[in-house]
């Protein structure tokens, strides 16, 4: 699959220019992050394309009854890492909101108590996926624990004090390769909404 060839092949990338870098930050997170700064827009094109033909990939596989009795076939889950709360619920909001993406909105846990807010200042984690509830006899065939009982679109906001500033993309597909690609900029979909709207 071409999209996938691509997007390995910015991760390969990703890690020569961070390791060039020096690594700089926790676990290289700085230099990971500044890898898109040095890419031509048709190179950031050519990953935004590979990220929608994939995500529609899974779309079509969460829309096929046959595929969702394998179950996690057509799931996406984004982690978000960002500086602040302000950049992270941006970077959600692009995706979920890119209609070429086709993935649900859901419910936003984590930034209240009992309908109080919570003061989140710092860097920010927000833990997304597109997989829906499973039954208990499902989690316990599958070993996944009660994150299983998500809702589809679903999304988990955390305080975060690592150094990567991006969107980690994983998609679970029916021929089980194991495509996880980032740090993604925040921004990836920014001009795809800016067009819809």
């Amino acid at each position: 699959m071409e999209a996938t060839k691509i997007l390995a092949s910015y991760n390969v990338d990703q890690e020569i220019f961070a390791k060039n870098d020096g690594n700089r930050g926790m676990g290289g997170g700085i230099s990971h992050s500044l890898f898109w700064d040095s890419l031509s827009p048709n190179d950031i094109d050519s990953a935004r394309q590979a990220v929608i033909t994939l995500a529609q990939d899974a779309a079509r596989e969460r829309d096929d009854d046959v595929v969702n009795d394998n179950l996690g076939a057509g799931r996406i889950m984004l982690g978000i890492c960002a500086p602040n709360i302000g950049e992270a619920l941006g970077a959600l909001k692009t995706w979920v909101n890119c209609p070429d993406l086709k993935i649900p909105k859901g419910l936003l846990h984590g930034m209240d108590v009992d309908g109080v807010p919570i003061e989140m200042d710092g860097g920010i984690f927000i833990k997304y996926s597109t997989g829906g509830a499973m039954t208990f006899k499902e989690m316990r065939l599958t070993g996944r624990g009660f994150d299983a009982l998500w809702r589809p679109g679903d999304a988990l906001v955390e305080t975060y004090d690592g150094d990567f500033s991006g969107v980690y993309f994983n998609v679970e597909l029916s021929d089980e390769v194991f495509r996880q690609y980032g740090v993604l900029p925040l921004n990836l979909f920014m001009e795809t909404n800016n067009l819809a709207e």
